[in-house]
């Protein structure tokens, strides 16, 4: 059985975030790293979902129509905090 984990899960993961609303309270530095993270991911390896909620949960930003747009906006609003 295959288990996959969520975009958000996953990037807790990466930041070593012990609980998913702690990617909520990074620092700017942190930020940064995190959208690095992000950008090295293709957008094609997640859906659309995922990336949206990804976008929302960190960002309160609203729905994208591609994963590409998602993705982007994403990067865009953590490298500015």
């Amino acid at each position: 059985m295959m288990i996959k984990m969520s975009l958000l899960d996953f990037l807790a993961c990466e930041m070593k975030c012990e609980y998913l609303s702690d990617l909520r309270a990074l620092s700017a530095g942190q930020k940064e790293k995190l959208a690095d993270v992000i950008e090295s991911i293709e957008s094609s390896d997640e859906d659309l979902h995922d990336w949206n909620d990804a976008l929302e949960y960190l960002t309160d930003a609203q729905n994208k129509g591609t994963a590409d747009e998602a993705k982007a906006a994403l990067v865009r609003a953590l490298q500015k905090k």
